[in-house]
């Protein structure tokens, strides 16, 4: 087994939410298996916390304070990490499905934490509530994207990364930006609207709380991005699983 196999069993080990994954020989991870690095100042956190559904989260390191996007499990190893990249300025929660540990973590770098009006009951410590689109700091900013929720938002980070929570992912066997009907609790019509309102957003790469996060390049994310909502509305949440494909890039 190579070094990096063996990194990438030892992540999966870290990140499992039910933490069912072990080593018999070694109970305890070496250092240096998250943050995870997976784009220039972007990093996985792992350690996915079974009360967010197994949701990912990641540290975003910014030279006016980092950014933490939703919330790993609170632990020593991971604390002492974050540390080292000098601690949080703002916890930014996607939507209440994805607070897991985030008071814990504002509290230990007293941090500002960031939620929409709608989902705010579920995070009665946060100190800044969002009505509409908002600027958390330079280069950062709050889009509301309601569907899977109906306070669910988006981050756009540095014109160039979007967060998106429950509302997007990078559907790797279809190689395509895709939604999950079956998690559309508040309305997929408004999701529909909503993935239309971010469609012209310069996005380089999506990173999603479930799902697979992916550099799509902004000429990709334009092009997708346009048909997907239409492509919602045309074929409708109950046959949306059913399809073959949405025809992004690719002819039958």
């Amino acid at each position: 087994m190579t070094p990096e196999e063996t990194s990438a069993l030892w992540r999966a080990a870290v990140a499992c939410p039910t933490q069912s994954i072990g080593n018999r020989d070694q109970v305890r991870p070496p250092p240096g298996v998250f943050p995870f690095e997976l784009t220039e100042g972007v990093y996985a956190l792992g350690h996915n916390s079974p009360s967010s559904f197994g949701g990912h989260s990641y540290l975003v390191v910014r030279p006016t304070g980092n950014l933490m996007v939703d919330s790993p499990r609170y632990s020593r190893a991971l604390k002492e990490a974050v540390d080292v990249f000098g601690g949080i300025a703002h916890v930014l929660l996607s939507h209440r499905d994805e607070v897991a540990d985030a008071e814990k973590w504002a509290s230990r770098y007293n941090a500002r934490v960031w939620i929409h009006q709608d989902d705010a009951d579920a995070a009665p410590f946060a100190t800044d509530i969002t009505v509409s689109e908002q600027t958390v700091d330079a280069g950062v900013v709050s889009i509301p994207i309601p569907g899977h929720t109906k306070g669910h938002v988006a981050y756009h980070v540095d014109n160039r990364w979007l967060f998106t929570g429950d509302a997007l992912f990078w559907n790797h066997r279809q190689q395509e930006l895709d939604i999950t009907p079956k998690h559309t609790w508040y309305s997929w019509e408004a999701l529909a609207d909503s993935l239309d309102s971010v469609a012209d957003l310069n996005v380089e790469w999506v990173f999603p709380a479930h799902g697979k996060w992916h550099p799509v390049g902004a000429e990709l994310y334009a092009r997708q991005m346009a048909r997907l909502g239409p492509a919602m509305r045309d074929i409708g949440q109950q046959d949306w699983s059913r399809r073959a494909h949405i025809l992004f890039d690719w002819d039958p």
